[in-house]
């Protein structure tokens, strides 16, 4: 990957927030955290690592799911998101405030690619959601490779998060949130060694390997079975019982 302009706007992005921007974001972030707490009862289990860089990827089944995840740990989290959603009218500003890197479904997003790295090797997080998209019925998706090339070589490790209950709370399409509990698991991070013995030396075969390891992982943490294990389970004429 070439090196972006100086001025280029993956570097804006990409800079270490300010102390004006640090001022404004822990009062907000302890107003959500609270809010969390008392309408959503946010249950926190496990703990993502207190410093240094690392990657959490988490499944994805309500507009809230970033806000939770952002709540749930003590460090500013740099997430990935759709471009289309990134250049919401009423939101956009919102997600330029806290930095999020947009990602877009067609192009190589080289840039993007080049903003996660930047904010990783300043010992930062970044937050990806490699579903791709919401789940309607709150059950896995598929993992996007798309979305685990941009930070699989890095060099960091990826914490599989599970959030469960989000999807009933603030469900697509409702216009206010139910007071539902929503439990978010930390589990244990996936060392970068890890991921490089994937695949047997094979880049698009380590890619899915690791895909489907990520999405294994987060799965469990709800208790569920991932969607990639279960075609795999079916092709082997294995499915479980429904």
């Amino acid at each position: 990957m070439s090196g972006a302009p100086a001025n280029g706007p993956d570097d804006r992005r990409a800079a270490p927030p300010g102390r004006g921007s640090n001022a404004l974001f822990w009062p907000f972030w302890l107003g959500c955290r609270c809010l969390l707490r008392v309408w959503f009862r946010l249950r926190i289990v496990g703990a993502p690592p207190a410093h240094g860089a690392y990657v959490l990827a988490a499944n994805h089944t309500s507009f809230v799911d970033p806000i939770v995840l952002g709540a749930s740990l003590r460090r500013r989290v740099v997430f990935l998101m759709t471009e289309v959603v990134y250049r919401s009218r009423s939101l956009g500003w919102f997600f330029r405030w806290n930095r999020a890197i947009p990602v877009s479904p067609r192009a190589g997003n080289r840039d993007a690619m080049r903003a996660a790295r930047a904010v990783l090797q300043q010992g930062r997080v970044v937050g990806i959601f490699p579903e791709g998209g919401l789940s309607r019925d709150g059950l896995p998706m598929r993992g996007n490779p798309g979305a685990v090339s941009l930070v699989l070589n890095e060099g960091v490790p990826i914490v599989p998060v599970g959030i469960d209950g989000a999807g009933a709370a603030f469900p697509p399409g409702a216009r206010w949130p139910r007071p539902r509990r929503i439990t978010v698991a930390f589990g244990e991070p996936i060392l970068p060694a890890q991921l490089d013995a994937l695949g047997g030396g094979d880049r698009r075969a380590r890619l899915q390997a690791a895909t489907r390891l990520i999405m294994d992982r987060i799965a469990a943490l709800n208790g569920q079975l991932s969607r990639e294990a279960e075609l795999a389970a079916r092709a082997a004429g294995d499915a479980p019982q429904a």
